[in-house]
């Protein structure tokens, strides 16, 4: 894929931002890197590497903490200060006409 300011300025109008001919050559130039380095991912031989889906799947190590429920219902205590409140919800005046 050849990426160039067209392409930058293409992409750029789509998303409905605007720029300058300096930043579009940077972009492209940048564009351009990034692909060429995730091309160069392609000729990586994996064909020995086990497939991972956690960082810690081999060890069995987990750093991170236990997933506990903590918080709890504090929705009346959290209401009771509000001017207007109904079944644990805040209430506010109408803001559209009918």
């Amino acid at each position: 894929m050849t990426v160039d300011t067209e392409l930058i300025k293409q992409l750029a109008e789509t998303a409905a931002i605007h720029m300058e001919q300096e930043e579009l050559t940077a972009a492209a130039h940048d564009l351009e890197a990034h692909i060429a380095f995730t091309d160069s991912l392609l000729g990586i031989d994996t064909a020995g590497a086990s497939e991972q889906t956690h960082t810690f799947a081999e060890t069995g190590l987990n750093r991170l903490r236990e997933d506990e429920v903590t918080n709890e219902d504090h929705a009346k205590e959290l209401t009771a200060a509000a001017p207007d409140s109904k079944d644990s919800y805040f209430r506010v005046p109408r803001t559209i006409e009918e």
